[in-house]
C-alpha cells in the first residue's frame, strides 16, 4: 500500500485553536494509506529522484515529530523552528504548529529547492516556476497509486489539501533508474522492515545490480551512511539493497551493511 504524509488538522479536527504539538498522539501530522481525493489529485514529482528522496525523509520526520501539531494561524513557527538546522525537522525541540502547504514547503527547501510560501491554491504553478519539477494530471498518475514514486507531491486540483508520497507504486518500486551513463537494474522485491539508514561494515562496492558480476558505480569507505527505502534483490541467498548515497542511486550486499 502507498503511504502519503501531510498535516492534516488539530486535536479538535479543525484548522485553528489547538496547541502547539501534536496533542492527538502523532495523528494532526502523520502518515497514512494513499486515497483518492473528492476533489482529484495533481502531481507534482522533482525531476531529481536525490531530491525527491529528501523531501520523502523529511516529510516522514516531521511525521515522527510530535512537537509539530496542525495549525494555519501559526503556520510558519514549524519553518521558523526548522530553518536553523537546514529545514531538517527530526531536529525540532519545541512545539510548533504548520499546515499541509507549510510543511510541503518545508520538505522542498530540506532538499534544496529555493521556493518561497504558497498555499495548495498556488502550489502548483510556484513549484514548476522553480523548474525543479514536473506535473501530471493525467488518469494514470492522478487517479491511483500505482505509478507514484517516493517523494511525489500530490495537491487537490482546486485549493483544499497537498501531501507527500511516502511508499512508492506497485509499478514503479522497481522500475529500473538511470545513474549518470549507467543503467540502474529494477529491484525484483520490496519490504518496508528493511527500510532505513545502513552504515557499511567495510569497504564496499556500490553497484548497478545484484552480483559481484555488476558494474561498480562507487566504492563506499568503512562506515559510509546509506539509505534503504525498502527494495532490493535476492541473489545465491543475499540480499542486495537498493540504497542512495550523495545523490547515487545504486546495490550493496547486505552482508556489508549494518543498520543504525
Amino acid at each position: 500500500m502507498v503511504k502519503i504524509g501531510s498535516a492534516r488538522s488539530n486535536e479538535f479536527g479543525g484548522i485553528n485553536g489547538g496547541q502547539p504539538g501534536d496533542q492527538k498522539g502523532g495523528a494532526e501530522v502523520s502518515i497514512q494509506d494513499w486515497y483518492l481525493h473528492p476533489k482529484g489529485w495533481i502531481v507534482i514529482r522533482a525531476k531529481d529522484p536525490a531530491v525527491r528522496n529528501k523531501i520523502a525523509d523529511d516529510m516522514e520526520a516531521g511525521c515522527r515529530n510530535d512537537h509539530l501539531g496542525y495549525g494555519q494561524n501559526h503556520r510558519d513557527t514549524a519553518l521558523v523552528a526548522a530553518k536553523p538546522y537546514g529545514y531538517d525537522l527530526s531536529k525540532v525541540t519545541k512545539n510548533v504548529e504548520v499546515d499541509c502547504s507549510k510543511l510541503v514547503q518545508i520538505c522542498c527547501l530540506y532538499a534544496g529547492i529555493k521556493v518561497g510560501d504558497f498555499s495548495t491554491g498556488t502550489e502548483v504553478a510556484t513549484l514548476r516556476k522553480t523548474g525543479a519539477f514536473d506535473v501530471f494530471t493525467d488518469a494514470a498518475h492522478c487517479q491511483k497509486s500505482d505509478n507514484l514514486v517516493r517523494g511525489d507531491i500530490l495537491v487537490t486540483k482546486t485549493k483544499g489539501h497537498t501531501v507527500v508520497v511516502t511508499s512508492a507504486g506497485r509499478n514503479t518500486h522497481t522500475a529500473a533508474v538511470a545513474e549518470g551513463s549507467v543503467s540502474i537494474d529494477k529491484a525484483r522485491s520490496s519490504n518496508s522492515a528493511i527500510a532505513g539508514t545502513y552504515t557499511t561494515t567495510a569497504s564496499l562496492n556500490m553497484r548497478s545490480g545484484a552480483g559481484t558480476g555488476k558494474k561498480i558505480i562507487a566504492v563506499l569507505s568503512t562506515g559510509t551512511k546509506v539509505r534503504c527505502y525498502g527494495y532490493y534483490t535476492a541473489i545465491a541467498g543475499t540480499k542486495w539493497y537498493l540504497v542512495s548515497v550523495n545523490g547515487k542511486t545504486g546495490f550493496c550486499s547486505s552482508k556489508y551493511l549494518k543498520k543504525a
